[in-house]
């Protein structure tokens, strides 16, 4: 089982094949080779201190001499520790050699500890010298956090009367809470890496522990190593004081020792020594009120643990578990309304009956006033989250039961489809009952519009479907009542109710339900027929397939408006189980897609799909819907047709089709050329009918007659030729075959050209001299075209042999020159 942390050493020593140079020294045994190059890539080995130690340092100075901490996010689940010191002269004596230690941390999510509390832990290597660096192996266990970063050290650090640090401190949590949430990383000149790490606890420390393992840091870079710093994505880097002035214009530079203006929330912004402008967040202007005394910003950093593990503590705001400790804590009512904000806009989500769902309550309750508008308004002002979601249910709990509320005109304002992602609470549902009857009382437009509000808010409750099945519908369906109802509604309700309307009004309705035209028109505003992929998705009545029927239904009775609206009319005669549904399929070419979902889960009529299968181009639509004629039709034209739209000609051949398939299927093809006509016929079709032909012709097979006719389309027999020039030259068609075939037609007239029957014979010419042009004379058997035309024309004797044998010659004689892949010349076409 994988441990939690794995480690790794990094530096400049000697190995048994050579003597020095950078590179791992140990790694723990669980490292994968991908873990060791996440933490090779974050090494640093410039250490330049702004104080160095001396040629020949003694332990104590060693102790507390500088040192490099930095921590980072690897990805969602990891992070990495890169504790770095300077190490003297290597083994071969060059000065400058730094020791690396990193640590992998799996579980990064999950601590009790921030990463700045492993600053200085009793863990980390920290040898000096080529003996030292030579001699240092990796500990049993990994380093734990030290006692140098605490929640004291950082409270006696931000509070200590002989600096004055707050209004840094306030300026700073504002800076990283910007690079938190994408902004630019910010740099804090520092005097110490000592110092920088108690500037990084304080700022952790005032977030969780969740939240603190985001940030990424470092207690000391220079400031030509930005560029490292950046790729690492560092929120926050410590630099020298001095380093400073040298750094780029797009980070946040902030000393520890300039003075820094504070600003005003939502007024000013604070200000660097620079004039660098800083927003104020709520989190400083918390945290200048509860940073006042050591014992009570002691107990808010408790405070700050307990409430943070009361949730999930994954992304929570920086910003929340200080607000709610201000919230709980009396002496800190200064900062309440900042509290307040930051609880509303940022809670995560928690159990109904914990402390923070209460507080949120509570936060709220000011918010939501007493009135439906105070409600609806604490709904747009409040972010999305938990205090939102409250908001949202005691809107619609007054809502419904508000008369003048309801009587407004217009749209009702609703969250849209909140309730989809949230079940309806008790109270919400225990006020539906007596808002439903008051609004029978009052007639079908207030029911629609109380229903309408509820069902843009995605509440899912039968008792809302039931009310406008009864209430509503029937004013619809009659012919006296329903313009008056329409135009009263018009306005006033939107599609998800139109939908419901039209799901009650079609719902067992038969192909032509009964419904007046102007209201199938206003039900069918702004609701396009949906695509076929998004109704194979569709359950019945759901919103799609209630936009597919209406659409149906509409163009069945009143006409398309739309292409779309076609093929929704021919799905709705088939699931509203119209005889009308074969007879409508076939006379038209579809969308393969849309035929197969016009079709769903039946059985396709194959007369249904013959003209899409002739007309339509080939796609991988396509293919799926001629393999669906195959596996489920008996329409043996259908079946051919989705055959020959399925096999290419190399298949054809391969597999033994040309053989056992064409004598059958050439009249079926002709039939279904019959049913669409030659025009009909889309070329990728003609292609392959023309093609197929030829390839019959060649074995003295039957091909469709009109196939002939095909060729008279200059591209369709160009593109018949450059599939057989391709088969030949794969050596799949037999070139014997076709000389043959171009030898019977050539010795009927002497030395003139082939007498052609048609323009598939005329394509086995154009095909016959590709071969004599493209292969040498010694390759071609003339014994065997002989005999392949004495089978062809049924003459076995010997002279029929020798007559044949001196045709082939003098075809043979006629040898081409090497030809482009042509137009073929058909008799057609001349």
């Amino acid at each position: 089982m994988t441990s939690r942390y794995g480690q790794l050493t990094y530096t400049s020593f000697d190995t048994a094949t050579h003597t020095g140079g950078w590179q791992v020294k140990e790694t723990s045994a669980d490292l994968t080779p991908d873990e060791v190059h996440a933490l090779t890539s974050g090494v640093r080995t410039v250490f330049r201190p702004a104080q160095p130690l001396p040629t020949y340092p003694t332990p104590e100075q060693l102790e507390h001499g500088p040192r490099r901490l930095a921590y980072g996010r690897l990805d969602r689940q990891r992070a990495g520790y890169w504790h770095t010191v300077p190490a003297g002269s290597d083994s071969t004596g060059r000065p400058g050699n730094v020791f690396a230690h990193a640590l992998l941390d799996r579980a990064a999510g999950e601590r009790s500890h921030r990463p700045i509390e492993w600053w200085r832990s009793d863990g980390w290597l920290c040898p000096y010298g080529p003996l030292a660096v030579a001699a240092a192996a990796l500990p049993g266990e990994p380093p734990t956090p030290g006692a140098v970063v605490t929640k004291d050290s950082v409270v006696q650090f931000a509070l200590d009367p002989g600096a004055w640090r707050l209004a840094t401190l306030f300026g700073l949590l504002d800076a990283v809470a910007g690079a938190l949430d994408g902004g630019p990383p910010v740099v804090l000149g520092v005097e110490s890496a000592d110092s920088a790490a108690q500037w990084i606890g304080l700022v952790s420390f005032l977030m969780s522990a969740g939240t603190a393992a985001r940030l990424n840091f470092s207690t000391f870079d220079r400031a030509d190593q930005l560029t490292l710093a950046r790729q690492s994505m560092q929120h926050l880097t410590a630099v020298p004081v001095d380093d400073l002035e040298y750094l780029p214009d797009d980070v946040v530079a902030i000393s520890e020792h300039a003075t820094l203006s504070l600003g005003e929330l939502d007024r000013e912004p604070h200000r660097t020594a620079d004039g660098q402008a800083i927003t104020v967040t709520p989190w400083s202007a918390m945290a200048q009120v509860v940073l006042l005394a050591a014992e009570s910003a002691r107990s808010v950093l408790d405070d700050i643990d307990h409430y943070a593990a009361e949730v999930a503590d994954a992304g929570l705001h920086p910003a929340w578990p200080l607000a709610m400790s201000v919230a709980h804590r009396d002496t800190f009512a200064d900062a309440l309304t900042e509290a307040h904000a930051v609880i509303a806009a940022h809670s995560p989500r928690a159990a109904g009956d914990s402390v923070v769902a209460r507080t949120i309550a509570e936060v709220m309750r000011g918010a939501l006033g007493t009135s439906t508008a105070d409600a609806w308004k604490a709904v747009q002002d409040t972010p999305d989250g938990p205090a939102a979601d409250l908001a949202t249910v005691s809107y619609l709990c007054r809502a419904v039961a508000d008369t003048e509320w309801l009587n407004q005109p217009g749209l009702i304002p609703a969250r849209a489809r909140w309730f989809e992602r949230h079940s309806a609470p008790r109270e919400l549902r225990d006020a539906l009952d007596p808002a439903l009857a008051a609004a029978r009382a009052d007639g079908p437009l207030r029911v629609a519009r109380l229903a309408d509000l509820l069902l843009r808010c995605g509440v899912d409750d039968d008792r809302v479907l039931d009310v406008l099945r009864h209430e509503v519908v029937p004013g619809l369906t009659d012919p006296e009542s329903a313009p008056g109802l329409v135009h009263g509604l018009r306005e006033n309700v939107g599609a998800p109710t139109r939908l419901a309307l039209a799901a009650a009004l079609l719902r067992d309705s038969g192909e032509a339900p009964a419904v007046p035209g102007e209201v199938l028109d206003w039900l069918a505003e702004g609701a396009t027929a949906p695509a076929p992929q998004e109704l194979w998705r569709a359950e019945e009545w759901d919103p799609v397939w209630t936009r597919a029927a209406l659409r149906g239904v509409r163009t069945v009775q009143r006409g398309a408006s739309d292409p779309a609206d076609r093929w929704a009319s021919l799905w709705w005669l088939r699931v509203s189980g119209s005889a009308r549904f074969a007879e409508f399929a076939g006379n038209s070419v579809w969308h393969p897609d849309e035929l197969s979902a016009a079709v769903g889960d039946s059985v396709l009529p194959g007369a249904a799909a013959v003209r899409t299968l002739m007309g339509a181009p080939s796609s991988p639509a396509l293919d799926r819907l001629a393999q669906t004629v195959l596996r489920t039709n008996n329409d043996d034209v259908a079946v051919a047709c989705a055959a020959m739209r399925i096999f290419d000609p190399r298949t054809w051949i391969e597999q033994g089709y040309a053989a056992s398939h064409q004598t059958a299927y050439a009249p079926l093809w002709e039939k279904a050329v019959e049913v669409t006509g030659v025009a009909g016929v889309h070329r990728d079709a003609a292609v392959r009918l023309v093609t197929f032909a030829a390839i019959a012709a060649t074995a003295g097979q039957p091909y469709p007659p009109a196939s002939a006719m095909m060729t008279s389309d200059a591209q369709v027999a160009a593109d018949a030729f450059g599939h057989l020039a391709a088969l030949l030259d794969g050596y799949v068609l037999n070139a014997m075959s076709v000389l043959a075939v171009a030898a019977l037609r050539f010795g009927h007239n002497g030395d003139d050209l082939p007498v052609l029957a048609d323009g598939i014979e005329d394509l086995i010419w154009q095909t016959a001299r590709h071969i004599l042009a493209t292969r040498p004379p010694e390759t071609l058997d003339v014994g065997m075209v002989a005999a392949t035309m004495a089978q062809l024309s049924g003459e076995p004797s010997d002279a029929a042999l020798r007559r044949h044998r001196k045709t082939v010659l003098k075809l043979l004689a006629r040898r081409p020159e090497a030809q482009p892949a042509p137009s073929a010349r058909t008799r057609w076409s001349r």
